[in-house]
C-alpha cells in the first residue's frame, strides 16, 4: 500500500539520517524497520549491507552478504549493488568466481566504476595474474582517469618487469655457478 511505502521511505530517511552521524545501531535498526514495512525497496536493503560494514571495522562482512544479495535481486540494473555484492563475496566468501561476475555486471552498468574495476585487478592478483591485473587497472585509468590508479598501475608494472628480470637466467651467474 502507499502508506506502508511512505512509513518505510521515511524510515529509510532516518536511517540515511543515523548513518550518516555514524549511529550505526539506530542506523540498522531504521533500515530494517524499512524493508519490514517495504520488502521490495531495494536501496534500503543496501544500506543495511552498507551499515553493517562500518559496525564491523569498516570492512566487508558476512552480515553483509544477504542483504547485498537481496538489493542486487530486487534492482540487477544498480551498478553499485553489484559492486557492493562483490567485495563481500572477495573478501569475506573469498568466491572469486562469483565475485568477478558482480564486478563485471557493475562495469556493463557503469564502464566508470573505478571500485569494480579495482575488484577486478584484487582478483587477478588473488590468482597470481599479474597480466590480468595490469589489464584490469589500465582499464580503469582509461575509464575514470584515477592518479592513485595511474600509480598503481605503474606498480604493477613495475612488479612485472621485475618479475620478468627474475625469470630470465643470467648466464655470467650460470657460468660461474654451474
Amino acid at each position: 500500500t502507499s502508506a506502508a511505502r511512505a512509513t518505510a521511505q521515511a524510515r529509510d530517511n532516518e536511517g540515511q539520517a543515523f548513518f550518516k552521524q555514524g549511529k550505526w545501531d539506530e542506523a540498522l535498526a531504521a533500515f530494517r524497520a524499512a524493508v519490514e514495512k517495504d520488502p521490495e525497496m531495494s536501496d534500503a536493503w543496501y544500506a543495511i549491507g552498507m551499515v553493517e560494514m562500518p559496525k564491523d571495522g569498516e570492512e566487508p562482512c558476512e552480515a553483509a552478504h544477504d542483504p547485498l544479495k537481496r538489493c542486487v535481486e530486487l534492482d540487477p540494473k544498480n551498478a553499485n549493488f553489484h559492486c557492493a555484492l562483490g567485495s563481500v563475496l572477495l573478501h569475506v566468501r573469498k568466491d572469486d568466481v562469483r565475485a568477478e561476475e558482480h564486478f563485471r555486471a557493475a562495469l556493463r552498468l557503469d564502464p566508470k566504476y573505478a571500485s569494480a574495476h579495482r575488484g577486478l585487478v584484487d582478483i587477478f592478483q588473488k590468482r597470481g595474474d599479474l597480466d590480468g591485473a595490469i589489464c584490469a587497472m589500465r582499464d580503469c585509468v582509461e575509464a575514470t582517469g584515477d592518479s592513485k590508479g595511474r600509480a598503481y598501475l605503474e606498480k604493477l608494472r613495475a612488479q612485472k618487469r621485475t618479475a620478468h628480470r627474475a625469470a630470465k637466467p643470467n648466464p655470467e651467474a650460470k657460468a660461474r655457478f654451474p
